[in-house]
């Protein structure tokens, strides 16, 4: 079950009307920035990324809510109810779900995610590419899910070249030198996800 799957329901059983759509398609930028402050500017580091959410009074939101088939190992989640919806944002590491990145037992990866139900996913994943100045990765990116994975070169983030062989992406994600972002939409729960590969 994917991480996207779960919180659905966990959002839809707070029986929030929804916002007009207007009001979702303004809800990309917010969502952004408080993922660029949450997820990125910490590096996905959890423990920071919570204390920041805390301090801004987000609730924590215990891991059993989400059932047996949480998304991730060392899980933490908080809430907050807005304007814009049910804002959700979870931190804890991934040991599967990119192939060679993580099946092959070297590597897992470290997310940081912030989403929001409800929302426009086009908004959001549109608002992710200017920001990035990319398009999605063909490899990491399949229907409502899109991936951009990218190494930063003297400041600047830049695209990974969806060819690269993989001893050479694997090679990236063991020095450290590799990001992603991912966006995704299941059902109306919009995320932006933050994924720092790590070696074990």
């Amino acid at each position: 079950m994917s991480l996207l799957s779960i919180l659905k329901p966990l959002a839809a059983a707070t029986a929030l009307a929804l916002v007009p759509a207007v009001a979702q398609a303004q809800a990309a930028d917010p969502l952004l920035a408080t993922f660029q402050s949450t997820c990125v500017e910490t590096d996905g580091q959890a423990s920071v990324a919570m204390a920041k959410l805390d301090a801004a009074g987000w609730s924590v939101l215990p891991p059993e809510m989400l059932g047996p088939d949480a998304p991730f190992d060392n899980l933490q989640a908080r809430m907050l109810f807005g304007n814009e919806g049910i804002n959700i944002a979870m931190t804890g590491d991934m040991n599967e779900g990119l192939g060679t990145l993580t099946n092959g037992g070297d590597l897992y990866l470290a997310v940081c995610a912030i989403g929001v139900m409800p929302g426009d996913y086009a908004a959001v994943d549109g608002a992710v590419a200017r920001w990035l100045d990319m398009t999605p990765n063909d490899d990491m990116s399949t229907g409502e899910l899109r991936g951009y994975p990218y190494t930063i070169q003297d400041g600047r983030k830049v695209a990974i070249a969806p060819d690269l062989a993989e001893d050479a992406l694997l090679e990236l994600a063991a020095n450290d030198d590799m990001r992603i972002v991912m966006t995704g939409d299941s059902e109306g729960v919009i995320m932006i996800m933050f994924m720092r590969p790590q070696t074990r």
